[in-house]
Formats: C-alpha cells, structure tokens, sequence
C-alpha cells in the first residue's frame, strides 16, 4: 500500500485513500458513567420541561466547537481541528446516499445540518490510530431522520457502492459494508465497518455516528498501520459522549 501521511488525513476533512483522498471523519463513543442521560448542573436529574428544553437544543456556533473534546482533556492523543470541505461525495446508488454523506465534512448533506464542528485526533500510545470526531446539529427532527437514513443505508448497502467528487476528484469503492455493534451513550447509536478502495489501494475504516437530541457525533476510525484494528478508543467516546450531553444540557438551561 502506498505510504499515507497523516497531514492527507486530514487535509479538509479528507481521508487520504492511497494517495487519492476521500472525504473522512472518525468516530468513536461508548458512554462514560457521566455521560449517561441528562442530569441539572446540580447533579440532579432533570425532569418534565426542563429535561425536554436541555435534549431539544441544537448547538452553534461557539456553542458546537467547544463541545469537541480537547486534546488537554485526553491522554496519549494529538488533536488538528478540521475545517469544513465544499466537497460532497456523490452516491452511485441513491439508497446509499446516507453512507456517502458520512464521509464528508460540513453541514452540506441530506437532511442539511444547522452547524458542524471537527477534529481528528492522532493517538500517540497506539501508533496508526486516528479518529475524527465530528459535530453536527439539526433542526426538528433530522438528527433523527439522520440515523435512521443510515439504518436504512446499511439494510441495503451491503454489496458496496461507489462514490465520486471525492478530494483529488478520484471515485472510491467501498466494500464490505457491515453493520457492528454499536457502543452505548446518547439516545440512539448505530455503527459500521466497511472498506474503501481506491486507485488499487483499500483501507478498512469503522463509523459510529451517535445522536443526543438534536445533534449527531460522529467518530471515524483508521488504523494506518494495522488496517484490521480500526478500533474506536473507549476513552475518547466516552469523554466526547460526556461533554456533548453537558454541552446540550448547558444550552437548554441558558
């Protein structure tokens, strides 16, 4: 496989495919013991219109981006904060859609997203592994919708599908699309593992997008070195499920 470097990882939001990037964004949650439900900020639960004002806030702006996880709030990691593309990879196949919109950054996709927010994180203790982690907000009930399109998507997407208006205007082949097991956290979770291919390359990569109300993090994982173990890191789910449910909490409370 050719050499990929990490800074065509990340350049726009884009995972570097054998020389030919595609538009990546790496994922990972599983839910820490803090990051289960909603609680007030006097560790309390919330109850009745309190508790539906906190879940129903749709981050923005500053709000979104410091909902990231930081480097300084992690061990073993460096952190690059990703700017959106203009770039949208289009589907062959308009079921698999859903899957294709989930590769690419920014709030351009189906249905639209209000706000994005990205950063990739490079693991220092486990050398090849990088996850971006990406924030997206919706209004009404699309942050649903999303996940459920991707469900969909996964029921019959299985043979694989192709992509094109990839970064470096390559068209990109992902196979092996297979749904896995999901971690806990947030309202609803589903993740997947498939393979990219690309100008006679491939990369296996695992997606886990998790919702929280109205807004949806998405952790997608490579391993560069050990391609089979593109595993999400517990550590940085848990801490990103965490600090996206105070994050929403803080915004409907304000």
């Amino acid at each position: 496989m050719p050499h990929i470097t990490l800074p065509a990882l990340r350049r726009g939001g884009a995972l570097a495919l054998a020389g030919a990037a595609t538009a990546a964004l790496l994922a990972g949650c599983t839910g820490s013991s803090d990051g289960q439900g909603s609680s007030s900020r006097s560790g309390k639960p919330l109850a009745g219109p309190q508790k539906a004002a906190a879940g129903l806030a749709v981050l923005r702006g500053d709000t979104i981006r410091k909902a990231l996880v930081t480097q300084s709030e992690l061990r073993s990691y460096q952190a690059q904060d990703i700017s959106p593309s203009e770039l949208r990879p289009q589907a062959d196949r308009e079921e698999c859609r859903p899957l294709a919109d989930m590769t690419a950054s920014g709030t351009a996709r189906t249905p639209e997203a209000v706000d994005f927010a990205s950063r990739s994180f490079v693991s220092t203790g486990n050398p090849g592994l990088t996850v971006t982690v990406s924030l997206f907000s919706y209004e009404g009930d699309d942050a649903r919708r999303t996940v459920a399109d991707v469900r969909k998507a996964l029921a019959t997407c299985g043979a694989g599908f192709s992509t094109t208006g990839n970064s470096g205007g390559s068209t990109v082949k992902y196979v092996a699309v297979k749904e896995d097991k999901a971690p806990e956290g947030g309202d609803e979770s589903v993740a997947w593992r498939m393979t990219g291919t690309a100008q006679g390359s491939a990369m296996p990569m695992q997606v886990t997008a998790m919702r929280q109300g109205r807004n949806v993090a998405v952790f997608f994982t490579l391993n560069l070195l050990d391609p089979k173990k593109a595993d999400l890191p517990n550590d940085l789910h848990g801490r990103q499920t965490s600090k996206l449910a105070k994050a929403i909490e803080a915004a409907g409370m304000s």
